[in-house]
């Protein structure tokens, strides 16, 4: 697998998850759309940096659109 940012491609090595992380069901008002899921990723590529993408949305939702990849950060 690979992932692509800032235009680089990355070879993914290794790759930890998902972690999700849902919405807050009880703050969500009576009529408000709901917020999208997130699914967490560790994922280390071929020369070792690591980094933390998420995936916002499900591929299974048929009602909400495609989900959208992100990269949250960067392991030091």
């Amino acid at each position: 697998m690979n992932f692509r940012w800032r235009r680089a491609l990355y070879r993914v090595a290794r790759a930890e998850g998902p972690e999700r992380i849902a919405a807050e069901w009880w703050r969500q008002l009576p009529g408000e759309e709901e917020a999208p899921t997130r699914d967490y990723y560790r994922i280390e590529d071929s020369e070792g940096r690591r980094y933390w993408l998420y995936r916002q949305g499900l591929y299974s939702s048929a009602s909400q659109a495609a989900p959208r990849w992100f990269m949250h950060g960067v392991f030091a």
